[in-house]
């Protein structure tokens, strides 16, 4: 696999030693309530599971992201599922260490996301949706090269209260002329 990075980051696929008790501890903060809809709490075994699995049935990939200054791990890409049969993917950019926050870094790690998804899997289009309330992901996204592609109304529930499911896709310029005026704008959606 060739080397995909930006100016402060690389990622590189993450390995079983590197899913230590200090990465697992991550997937378990406060700031991962955005992070699965499903509500799943993550182990170890499990991490280890769907890597494992993902990588051996081809439609799933975990890749770390690590500082260029000191190849420090501090969070995760996930390609996947990737569904062949369409070209299709989703791509999740996980911060896990704190200090690392707020600086920037996942929308150049989506930006090198989009790139390993395109290159190195052949992903016609990137898909994924969140929470109407995690606007920083909506931010970053569309900061990255996605763009919104639709609002599912009332899709969860937080507190008891519904909340909006914010859709976003980016397309493989491969496969994709996309005139990204057609789409609407975060000030749209807000």
């Amino acid at each position: 696999m060739k080397r995909f990075e930006s100016e402060r980051l690389y990622l590189k696929l993450l390995t079983e030693d590197e899913v230590t008790a200090e990465y697992v501890s991550w997937h378990q903060q406060e700031h991962t309530k955005y992070y699965s809809s499903s509500g799943r709490v993550f182990s170890k075994e499990m991490l280890l599971e769907e890597m494992a699995t993902g990588r051996a049935s081809d439609s799933l990939y975990v890749y770390g992201l690590y500082s260029k200054e000191n190849d420090e791990l501090f969070g995760n890409i996930k390609v996947g599922p990737i569904v062949r049969k369409h070209g299709l993917s989703d791509l999740v950019v996980f911060i896990g260490k704190h200090e690392f926050l707020g600086k920037g870094l996942s929308v150049e790690a989506i930006a090198v996301g989009n790139r390993v998804a395109f290159e190195e899997h052949d992903v016609r289009k990137l898909y994924g949706g969140m929470f109407r309330g995690n606007i920083g992901s909506v931010k970053a996204y569309t900061r990255a090269g996605w763009v919104i592609e639709g609002v599912l109304k009332g899709q969860y529930l937080v507190d008891g209260k519904a909340e909006d499911r914010i859709l976003v896709a980016c397309f493989n310029p491969k496969y994709f002329d996309i005139d990204k005026s057609l789409f609407p704008t975060i000030d749209d959606v807000y």
